[in-house]
């Protein structure tokens, strides 16, 4: 996607702003692996920082209150994923006061390496670009693999997302910090800040952070959609091309978001877990923004702390316009993963129906990973996730490009993620 359609310019040179709510709804499945169990209860006071919820399975991580104040509920409410989640609401009390216990070590360059990685999984970090895998997984290598390079996603190819570029451009040691602090967990000596080239003072705020810290380079990227994909920025930056089936740390690469990487250095440095991030909101607002919020802050909150909507909402996206889930209303939360609320007006957001497939080939020739989605499709529609696995579903990155360019509209990403689902569900009742 040229940079034209990106959607960025109305909250592009935003300045981050902190809004903290009355109350918060945090989910207790924020993240790749099981959902973490509640071990709080109506009624409760909890501080900021204090543990709600506690790992559960290898891919758990604890889930951390991001307010001061008292439980009102412990339930589950409807949300992203169509499933009910268990949620833990707090009232805020605007005291902000931390739960004992929080300590620092200071310096990511003198800390023991082997503290970092416990640090990481304490702290509830998870992929904060969407992905939300946990990071102290991530960076945990397995017996025979090895890792030489450290990727620290900047690129936010993402339509209409600022809020990794403003983090760059506003808070760019931390970046650094963190991406030395993963480097020196796993004893790696190449870290590369990837930043597309529609933000050059990203960039250069980036390499100034970077000047005279060891193995850390700053590598400026074409501006092209979906660059910021995990495969395709070790492509484009080390020319290793991970295998279908395989990951990152198959060609000795990890990759890891540059909101992430910040948030390592402030569990690292002052002890702090995740309890907040910075959201764009934007599109149909009165006042666009750049917003750093709590996790289980409720998006009607955050909409009212922008001036509301301009217009009858017609879609709002849980993230980037191409790749985020529409949410029911706007009574859902930010969560870890949350870099971005879309509010598409009722015009903006008016879908074509579908149509046949008129075989222009434009899907494939337009999909990042070399796959037939016409083809795949045509499986989903009868219900075939043998031929949909066949034909490489799983290597599908969901980055919607084929649904984007495809003249029928057909709907093509959302059978795909339908299918993925179907199919790793399947993998966990055979693993059972």
């Amino acid at each position: 996607m040229h940079s034209s359609g990106e959607g960025k310019k109305q909250t592009r040179n935003v300045p981050i702003k902190t809004f903290v709510s009355d109350s918060v709804a945090i989910p207790m499945s924020m993240h790749i692996g099981a959902p973490s169990k509640p071990c709080v209860q109506k009624g409760d006071k909890v501080k900021r920082g204090q543990v709600i919820g506690e790992a559960v399975g290898p891919l758990g991580l604890p889930i951390h209150s991001s307010i001061s104040g008292e439980v009102v509920s412990v339930e589950e409410r409807l949300l992203f994923g169509g499933a009910p989640v268990v949620t833990v609401t707090i009232n805020n009390d605007f005291t902000d006061e931390w739960v004992e216990g929080i300590q620092g070590h200071g310096n990511v360059e003198t800390i023991d390496p082997s503290l970092i990685v416990p640090i990481i999984r304490d702290a509830g970090i998870c992929g904060m670009g969407g992905a939300t895998f946990p990071t102290h997984v991530k960076l945990t290598i397995p017996e025979g693999k090895t890792c030489d390079t450290i990727i620290i996603n900047g690129a936010e190819c993402e339509t209409y997302l600022t809020s990794d570029y403003r983090l760059m451009l506003e808070k760019p040691k931390r970046v650094v910090d963190g991406l030395r602090a993963a480097m020196r967990a796993i004893n790696v000596h190449r870290g590369i800040i990837a930043i597309e080239d529609n933000k050059m003072e990203a960039v250069q705020a980036m390499r100034e952070a970077a000047r005279g810290r060891d193995g850390v380079e700053v590598c400026v990227l074409r501006t092209k959609y979906p660059q910021g994909g995990e495969k395709q920025l070790i492509k484009a930056l080390t020319g290793r091309e991970v295998p279908s089936g395989k990951l990152p740390l198959d060609v000795h690469t990890i990759v890891i978001n540059a909101a992430t990487a910040a948030a390592i250095a402030d569990a690292v440095i002052d002890g702090l877990p995740l309890t907040e991030r910075i959201t764009t909101v934007t599109g149909a607002v009165n006042k666009p923004s750049n917003l750093q919020v709590r996790i289980g802050t409720m998006f009607e909150d955050i909409i009212s702390a922008c001036e509301g909507y301009s217009e009858e909402p017609g879609k709002i996206i849980a993230g980037g316009g191409m790749t985020g889930p529409c949410t029911y209303d706007d009574t859902m939360p930010v969560t870890k993963g949350g870099g971005g609320i879309v509010v598409l007006s009722m015009k903006d957001a008016k879908c074509a129906p579908e149509s046949p497939c008129i075989r222009c080939a434009r899907c494939v020739e337009v999909c990042p990973m070399g796959l037939d989605p016409f083809k795949i499709k045509n499986f989903c529609l009868v219900g075939d996730i043998k031929g949909a696995k066949d034909h490489y579903v799983m290597d599908c990155i969901m980055c919607g490009s084929c649904s984007y360019v495809c003249p029928a509209r057909r709907q093509l990403t959302a059978a795909f993620k339908e299918v993925k689902t179907a199919i790793m569900q399947e993998a966990r009742r055979q693993k059972q």
